[in-house]
């Protein structure tokens, strides 16, 4: 079952890693605040299922809804914070002035969370939740985990198609022209800070799912658990992948989490110095992070936007984007056509 949970837990984050592909591979925003999104959606699901607290925990709500219920609740109010963030830092903050805003919000909030102790629990967090599912389908425990996995990847599925579909449709085209320069996408009539706005929403729900995912994975939720290293392993990933490639995201994902995290776990430590494992788990993931920018800084699968005719798009996209080109075709030929037109008539005109 070690590696059951291992594609799992896999599953969920490559669930993030598209959400944040969204936000920074498509419109261009390095936001810190994203692994902020999947733990508020960790803790709405926990305390919106566990019931009541019993003396000394203490925590908000404390209903016993079912899961799903419960999950959708739980996306809802991270993207309501999202909307929040998103209407303060996307209205004209930009680059590392964007980065530092979302650094000060999850900063804000992980500080909040653990010392509002009705909040949260504030350190200790929240637990207790019971599998759903189990119990209804009289399962074992190993049974109710393969299950789980079984439902985690059809989410990753469903999710992945839903993005994919997203990339090549005209709204990922026009974030990703807002990503190159958001002055000339402007000077078009792009609406800048909806398709950023919009997509941080977006982006935001998929962290939301991820964490509702995450809490019934690991049963309990707390500061401890939310490091900044979890966020540097998704850019990590997206960038072994390949930055607004969901195909590449989710690639990236499984080798970083499986080729980087598991399997460095087996790295010998000597008795005097048992952190030596953990310690060269990181430095290898930085190191990673590094020869990528230099030697292959598009990643593994490289973005391929319809736009160029050369990528995946298909149906009714790829009719859409020859059906312009051969409009914008016929324009230029017009063009040229009256200007050829002109320049005869000037010849033939009388001296």
């Amino acid at each position: 079952m070690y590696w059951v949970s291992v594609i799992t837990e896999a599953g969920i984050f490559a669930i993030l890693a598209l959400g944040l592909d969204v936000v920074w591979g498509w419109a261009g925003d390095f936001d810190l605040m994203f692994y902020g999104y999947l733990a508020l959606g960790s803790y709405m699901t926990m305390v919106l299922t566990i019931g009541k607290p019993t003396p000394p925990v203490e925590y908000i709500i404390g209903w016993r809804l079912p899961y799903p219920l419960a999950l959708l609740l739980a996306v809802i109010v991270v993207v309501a914070l999202a909307a929040l963030i998103g209407a303060v830092a996307l209205r004209n903050l930009r680059e590392i002035y964007f980065a530092i805003t979302t650094l000060s919000a999850v900063t804000a909030l992980y500080l909040f969370v653990e010392n509002y102790t009705p909040l949260f629990d504030g350190y200790n967090g929240v637990y207790g939740l019971i599998n759903p599912g189990q119990t209804a389908l009289n399962l074992t425990y190993n049974g109710y985990r393969i299950v789980f996995l079984v439902v985690v990847l059809l989410l990753l599925a469903l999710v992945y198609l839903l993005v994919q579909r997203l990339s090549w449709s005209p709204f990922g085209r026009m974030l990703r022209s807002v990503r190159e320069d958001e002055r000339a996408a402007s000077a078009y009539g792009r609406g800048v800070f909806s398709a950023k706005y919009r997509a941080y929403l977006f982006g935001a729900a998929l962290a939301g799912l991820a964490g509702g995912l995450f809490a019934v994975f690991i049963s309990a939720f707390n500061p401890s658990a939310w490091t900044p290293q979890e966020l540097l392993l998704i850019y990590a990933a997206i960038l072994v992948g390949g930055r607004g490639n969901p195909r590449g995201v989710v690639v990236g994902v499984f080798l970083v989490y499986i080729g980087f995290i598991e399997l460095t776990r087996f790295l010998p430590s000597p008795a005097s110095r048992p952190e030596f494992g953990p310690a060269m788990r990181q430095i290898l993931i930085g190191l990673l992070i590094i020869l990528m920018l230099k030697f292959r800084p598009e990643g593994l699968l490289r973005e391929r936007p319809s736009v160029d005719g050369r990528g995946p798009a298909r149906g009714r996209f790829r009719r859409a984007g020859a059906a312009a080109a051969t409009e914008e075709s016929a324009e230029v030929a017009a063009v040229h056509g009256s200007a050829s037109n002109r320049h005869d008539a000037g010849d033939r005109s009388p001296q």
